[in-house]
């Protein structure tokens, strides 16, 4: 990528990055290994001189990278809310506002991001250094990380300098960028299966690990809870990057709102996780006098955080059901208050009467806040705040504001609503590949569970075996003495534990890629974890009969 956009995002200069923070790295880098060596060379040996030199190699890594990195993070922060944007820029254009106005109105909306950021530097080129419209967009055209952005930019500065119409290339814009925003969320959504394939396979890859872990021991006499504690450790490490990179790769979309007005529904989620948490505490208590396998309990006490990951489940659930009906209803109210001169209070009254599912409520009640009055703004803050929505939110926020700078009504609903359900179906789209990930997620849990499990019971067989036949004083190729005190229930406890960070990390891949609350982790967590727990169960107790241990 070109330097000149990476440290335009950094907003330093190439020399002044180089100056200040690589050159300086490189030498501390080079030094200090030396600087040890001499003051202390007692400890620059083995291990710890390696680390040193790990340490100056990772630091003068870490300041190369850096810079991709950010301009990586840019980029992924203006792709995920351009749609917004270039909503929001349509609602404006309809009314009498100048294009400068309009950039500046957009540039103070904190929701941007570094979007806002960008818009103010177009501002700022044209206003304070009067450089002009079209020129100003080109600069930060070739400046900016992202590629559907400086496309945009582009459009616009060629329009401006034909002379075409501001409103007319802005409605125009709509579907042209909407269209490249579709393809970059759809082009994310096929990265799933990508990721389902790389955390299939690693983990198929890492069983055996684990398996071998177990068995070794009986083959090189090692210490088997030394060697199953290295080998989980790696599986739960090499999972939790594979969900930090799905993190990275999937778009941002939130579904829940962002304002600051509590509702009965944020309440629930918020009072329910301290009653869940005090429900695990209580169950664990219970469970660990309780004669039960140790798989059993593990799943019984983590059992009450389903409350919680249930409730937040409900409530999202009703957030999808608005969204649903939200774009019917703001075309409705777009075009009734646009035949009525632009009166919204007059328009909603005729809509209140009508169906509109789920949100019929909320609209009578937003009717009933408009009649007081007295503001406006929070009226449609509480109906997008009853919804739970963060969708809702953002696009009834455009409308107030649309109509409150004088834009034409109709023209903004529809502006609002077509591109409203455009994200919609793109989110079912999000929704259906979260339901055939979960489905390979719980039956991998199980498979892995049987596996681990098995490899257990052959263990246990082993030395029930060992414990009651005599044994020659002859070399046999096997370890007696490690298959003797093999401590089953420890290895018992640190599989269960491993399928437990399995089960939490598999759940927040699902509420990753499906965009969710993370409570709605719990719901999956809890489901894994049993699916795990009966998995082990069944593989030991089948294995009873057919390993002879009757």
């Amino acid at each position: 990528m070109d330097t000149k956009i990476i440290f335009h995002c950094l907003g330093i200069s190439q020399k002044h990055y180089f100056k200040k923070f690589v050159i300086p790295t490189f030498v501390f880098a080079i030094l200090f290994p030396f600087l040890l060596l001499i003051a202390l060379p007692s400890i620059m040996t083995g291990i710890m001189a390696v680390l040193v030199v790990v340490i100056s190699f990772v630091l003068v890594a870490m300041v190369l990278i850096y810079p991709i990195t950010e301009i990586e993070k840019k980029r992924k922060e203006i792709n995920n809310t351009i749609h917004y944007y270039i909503t929001h820029m349509g609602v404006l254009a309809t009314s009498q506002m100048s294009r400068v106005d309009i950039l500046l109105r957009l540039s103070q909306n904190e929701a941007y991001g570094y979007l806002a950021k960008e818009t103010g530097r177009i501002y700022a080129l044209i206003y304070y250094w009067h450089i002009s419209f079209p020129v100003a967009c080109r600069f930060i055209a070739k400046r900016t990380p992202s590629v559907l952005f400086s496309d945009f930019l582009d459009r616009m500065a060629h329009s401006v300098q034909a002379g075409q119409d501001f409103e007319n290339f802005v409605i125009s814009e709509q579907s042209v960028v909407m269209n490249d925003f579709m393809t970059m969320y759809k082009d994310s959504l096929n990265s799933i299966d990508m990721i389902k394939e790389m955390f299939i396979s690693m983990c198929m890859s890492l069983i055996f690990i684990v398996a071998f872990a177990i068995i070794m021991p009986i083959i090189t006499g090692m210490d088997a809870i030394m060697l199953l504690s290295g080998s989980i450790a790696i599986f739960v490490v090499t999972e939790l990057v594979i969900v930090l990179f799905a993190k990275s790769k999937v778009p941002t979309d939130r579904i829940w709102h962002t304002l600051e007005i509590e509702t009965v529904a944020d309440r629930r989620i918020k009072w329910s996780m301290p009653v869940s948490l005090l429900a695990c505490l209580i169950t664990t208590g219970i469970v660990i006098n309780l004669n039960l396998p140790i798989t059993i309990k593990f799943a019984v006490a983590l059992t009450p955080l389903l409350f919680t990951g249930l409730i937040a489940r409900t409530e999202e659930d009703k957030i999808k059901r608005y969204d649903d009906n939200f774009g019917a209803f703001i075309r409705s109210l777009g075009g009734a208050a646009g035949s009525r001169s632009g009166l919204i209070i007059e328009s909603l009254k005729e809509l209140v009467s009508h169906d509109f599912g789920p949100l019929s409520e909320n609209i009578s009640n937003l009717y009933k806040r408009l009649k007081t009055r007295l503001n406006t703004m929070r009226s449609w803050e509480h109906f997008a705040a009853g919804t739970g929505s963060n969708l809702i939110e953002r696009f009834a926020t455009m409308f107030v504001e649309g109509t409150n700078v004088g834009g034409k009504p109709a023209v903004i609903g529809d502006i609002i609503s077509r591109n409203f359900m455009d994200i919609v179906s793109l989110r079912k789209l999000r929704y259906s590949s979260a339901s055939s990930l979960i489905g390979v997620l719980y039956g991998m849990t199980a498979g892995i569970a049987a596996t681990m499990f098995l490899a257990v019971s052959i263990i246990s067989m082993l030395a029930k075996l060992f414990s009651s036949v005599p044994i020659p004083d002859i070399d046999i190729g096997i370890s007696i003495s490690a298959i003797s005190n093999s401590n089953i229930p420890l290895l018992t406890t640190l599989l269960m534990f491993m399928m437990v960070c399995h089960s939490l990390l598999s759940a927040m891949l699902i509420r990753i890629v499906d965009g969710g609350h993370h409570f709605n982790t719990y719901t999956h967590f809890v489901g894994l974890v049993w699916i795990s727990a009966l998995s082990a169960e069944l593989t030991m107790r089948g294995m009873v009969p057919l390993l002879g241990m009757m």
